[in-house]
């Protein structure tokens, strides 16, 4: 079956509406026609009616004229006149006329004549005389009832004529309803014949077609075309018997390529999830790219590979690592031109070339090279190139896999340079503090003992023996500051803070001052709060070590206080009692302090701030504030 076929067919609501449209039609009119026949038959009977009514009035007159009552008028003359002109008048010329009920010819026009030219010229004048004189002779009696027998006879054939009309109009009702009875039961015949060959036959055969597909026979098509509905519910029943027998045919086959493609896809993604895996460990940039390269021959199937960073400073590519290639194309990313590396990096995919190029002998058996870039984001770091011996066709999925590769070693890479990068600045960041630890105790304390040795010296040219003796003790208490200094920053640098407690790592820094300095320490903590860090610790013990250096170097103090508080917030309170710094003093080495600035910068390292309030003869607080944001 054709859908030509299907569309030439005739729709099924277009039949119906055709069907219910020619009976409402029939329906209609046969109750109007039917209306109609019943109204001309009222209208016969009531002519029929005035018809006897003037045969009433006018056989009361010759009934007067017969028994002798002339003389004394039992009827009243002048209104059976009237009422006959009125009755006939109606029934010639009114709305109920005669002439409504039946076809005007010849023996209605001669009736109608008859009647009225008898009543108004031979019974009507005398009946007026009559009326008038009370009287009237025997010649004229004789002569009205002469002509009210012929106006009788004239009115019997008029009402003979209506007998038969209203006679006519019956039999033509009775078979109006036999007809419209037969219709009625010829629809219930043509609709149920209809409802069969349109609807329930093709049905079935649709009904029927479904049982044998769902027996198995793939070959089953049905051919429902009695409209154009059913046409197109044919045809498209057969096309999914079609494609259904397709699909159970070659169901093997497409279970192998799905398999297949799975299988793929699954090799895929473990080469995905292996290589991602072993870029999130630690290695070496020559263990990351032997692994990466590995993985990649094997992947793609390729004889070799070759991986070339990009130097932006050279503008060229630099080979780093290359597998499988001989000495004729070991530097094929050097020798790439400007031309193509513009078109490698302006490219979201890889790029396919041929090995041989115009003007040059490449003695190679390779012909085919295939371009994958290694990318961070949007920075090209590099590219690898397959080289295969044979010419390989396009594979999207392949291609894809290469290409988020290279996007993950790209990123390792990039991350292996950000975290040198970091380590130098860590780095440079603990030789400037070690620095400006040494700039502001051994330094300072060299210098005074320098400074010393040449008073000393002069000293013993001038044979000041209470210079000399001042001098050397000088000397002495400066090499010893020296010597606690040191021995103070190697115990600092020494610090590593692993899993041990806050409380017992600030214990074991303030019994070590104890130890140093002959001062006095108290500790209270108070820990409601979570946890702090590993680097959060490491930075507030470096900050706790700087406060009490400041003690022992500046403040002279005999007492330390040492309040910490472990809640939404974490809290570090350092106080003393020593001399003091005056706050005009304070705020104008905010910046130009060594030991204050370390005590900073270490507190932006874990998002804290450091405030310092101080005061002649009143003691130093050094707090250290983390707030729960910084957490």
């Amino acid at each position: 079956m054709t859908t030509n076929s299907a569309i030439q067919a005739p729709q099924l609501s277009s039949r119906l509406l055709r069907l219910a449209l020619l009976w409402v039609i029939v329906l209609i009119a046969s109750v109007i026609y039917t209306l109609f026949l019943s109204r001309q038959m009222e209208i016969t009977t009531d002519v029929m009616r005035r018809a006897t009514d003037i045969r009433a009035e006018l056989f009361q007159v010759g009934y007067d004229l017969t028994t002798g009552f002339a003389m004394s008028l039992s009827v009243d003359v002048q209104g059976v006149v009237w009422r006959v002109d009125q009755t006939l008048n109606l029934a010639i010329l009114g709305d109920e006329s005669t002439y409504r009920v039946m076809a005007r010819d010849e023996r209605i026009d001669a009736i109608m004549g008859h009647i009225d030219e008898i009543w108004r010229q031979s019974v009507k004048p005398l009946l007026l005389k009559w009326n008038e004189t009370h009287n009237i002779t025997s010649a004229d009696r004789h002569e009205i009832l002469s002509n009210l027998d012929r106006l009788n006879g004239e009115l019997d054939q008029w009402q003979n004529l209506m007998d038969a009309e209203v006679n006519r109009n019956i039999v033509v009702l009775r078979f109006t309803q036999i007809a419209l009875g037969g219709l009625s039961i010829l629809s219930v015949i043509v609709v149920m014949w209809f409802l069969f060959a349109s609807v329930l036959k093709p049905l079935n055969q649709l009904q029927a077609g479904i049982e044998r597909l769902k027996a198995g026979d793939w070959k089953t098509r049905v051919h429902a075309e009695g409209t154009q509905e059913f046409s197109e519910i044919s045809a498209g029943f057969n096309e999914m018997a079609s494609h259904l027998d397709d699909v159970y045919t070659n169901l093997e086959n497409m279970v192998e390529e799905k398999t297949a493609s799975l299988a793929e896809k699954n090799s895929h993604l473990t080469t995905l999830y292996g290589l991602t895996a072993f870029l999130g460990e630690q290695h070496s940039m020559d263990e990351m790219l032997e692994s990466f390269s590995a993985r990649v021959l094997t992947l793609a199937g390729a004889p070799a590979v070759q991986v070339c960073f990009w130097n932006e400073n050279r503008g060229v590519f630099e080979s780093i690592l290359q597998k499988g290639l001989g000495e004729s194309v070991s530097k094929e990313c050097e020798n790439i031109p400007k031309e193509f590396r513009e078109k490698i990096f302006s490219s979201p995919y890889p790029i396919r070339a041929g090995m041989n190029r115009p003007g040059e002998a490449i003695e190679s058996d390779f012909i085919q090279k295939v371009i994958y870039h290694i990318r961070y984001r949007q920075k090209n770091i590099g590219v690898f190139v397959l080289f295969y011996r044979v010419e390989q066709t396009q594979n999207r999925a392949l291609d894809m896999l290469l290409e988020n590769l290279g996007r993950h070693l790209g990123a390792a890479i990039e991350n292996m340079r950000l975290a040198a990068l970091d380590q130098q600045m860590a780095v440079a960041q603990e030789r400037n503090i070690l620095a400006q630890n040494l700039h502001d105790s051994i330094a300072q304390t060299l210098s005074f003992v320098n400074l010393q040795v040449q008073m000393l010296d002069g000293a013993l040219k001038a044979k000041n023996q209470e210079q000399i003796d001042d001098g050397i003790r000088q000397i002495k208490a400066g090499v010893q500051e020296c010597y606690d200094d040191v021995r103070e920053l190697l115990l600092n640098f020494r610090t590593r803070v692993y899993k041990e407690e806050l409380e017992e790592l600030v214990k074991s820094v303030l019994e070590r001052f104890e130890r140093q300095t002959r001062v006095t320490t108290h500790l209270t903590i108070q820990n409601e709060g979570s946890d702090l860090t590993s680097a959060q610790k490491l930075q507030v013990i470096f900050i706790l070590q700087e406060a009490l250096s400041n003690v022992r170097k500046h403040a002279h103090a005999q007492t330390v206080m040492v309040n910490i508080r472990n809640n939404e917030n974490f809290e570090m309170t350092v106080m003393d009692d020593g001399v003091g710094i005056d706050p005009k003093v304070l705020n104008e080495r905010k910046q130009s302090h060594v030991g204050l600035s370390i005590m900073r910068e270490r507190a932006q390292k874990v998002n804290a701030r450091i405030e310092i309030e101080s005061d002649i003869d009143q003691g130093t607080t050094v707090r250290l504030i983390l707030p729960k944001e910084g957490r």
